[in-house]
């Protein structure tokens, strides 16, 4: 089996507010690859690079070039400036994206659902380790 690029579209980080926004992207780029349910090894296999490199780019160690981030978000099928946004941004993407769910229920309906939807995070808030091991062994 031929050997696949190890550095070919991706770039190391250089300053610290690099490192930051890098580890940012990273973090994005791997929660869009685990929504999208595939596998490192999956999308190393698909753009013909090594597992390592994806990890290298979701953990921020290394930059992707522009063209192997346009890849990456449309193998993924999310915007690429989705993964630009800030977390706390990400947070009232998603809390607009529930209350726009919400509004096309009936009034019983959204007091279920909400009371549902507190009662499920309340339970995953206090079982963070099993959440990480979850989030792990998809990775």
């Amino acid at each position: 089996m031929p050997r696949r690029s190890t550095t070919k579209g991706v770039h190391p980080v250089a300053s610290r507010a690099e490192e930051e926004f890098a580890v940012q992207v990273g973090q994005a780029l791997a929660n869009a690859r685990l929504e999208a349910g595939r596998t490192q090894e999956e999308v190393a296999e698909l753009l013909d690079l090594d597992k390592q490199t994806i990890s290298r780019i979701e953990t921020g160690k290394s930059w992707p070039s522009p063209a192997r981030l346009v890849a990456l978000s449309s193998l993924y099928g999310v915007e690429v400036n989705s993964l630009f946004i800030s977390p706390s941004s990400k947070s009232r993407q998603v809390a607009g994206d529930i209350a726009e769910m919400l509004a096309s229920l009936s009034p019983t309906d959204r007091v279920w659902v909400r009371r549902w939807l507190k009662q499920l995070c309340g339970r995953l808030a206090r079982t963070p380790a099993r959440a990480t091991r979850r989030s792990k062994a998809r990775g």
